[in-house]
């Protein structure tokens, strides 16, 4: 079974500029911008519907978990995320700005099915200790 992807705006735009903000967090520049074929390219990508794309072989390569692209808070713009589950317990990760001078180093501990220790460095160095609790 090929997933379906249908993309949603609130307010209503075409597809591309719902591709624009998706990919790169801003409007397209027009048609000469050669927006177009970056956008048709990654579409192309996602889409694709192949056992291996490109991007899989790449996650191979460098033994990469998760790639993600997202917008930003006003001053880092676009944030890229790379990250690698080492083990069931451990997973360790990096995000950057696109805008960004430093990126964010981060390594994240399961020690309990609720209980999550995660360290963070970069601009700002933390310990976060995270309990969860889901409400049925």
């Amino acid at each position: 079974m090929v997933p379906r992807v249908r993309l949603f705006s609130e307010p209503e735009m075409s597809d591309a500029e719902k591709l624009s903000w998706l990919l790169r967090g801003r409007a397209s520049e027009g048609p000469g911008s050669g927006d177009a074929a970056l956008l048709q390219a990654a579409a192309t990508a996602l889409l694709a519907g192949e056992d291996t794309t490109p991007l899989d072989q790449l996650f191979d390569l460098f033994g990469l978990d998760e790639f993600s692209i997202r917008p930003g808070d006003g001053s880092s713009g676009t944030i890229v995320s790379v990250g690698k589950q080492l083990s069931r317990n451990w997973y360790v990760g990096y995000a950057r700005g696109l805008n960004a001078t430093t990126g964010n180093w981060q390594l994240i501990y399961r020690v309990a099915q609720r209980f999550t220790v995660r360290a963070q460095s970069g601009e700002h160095t933390s310990i976060d200790l995270i309990w969860t609790w889901r409400w049925n």
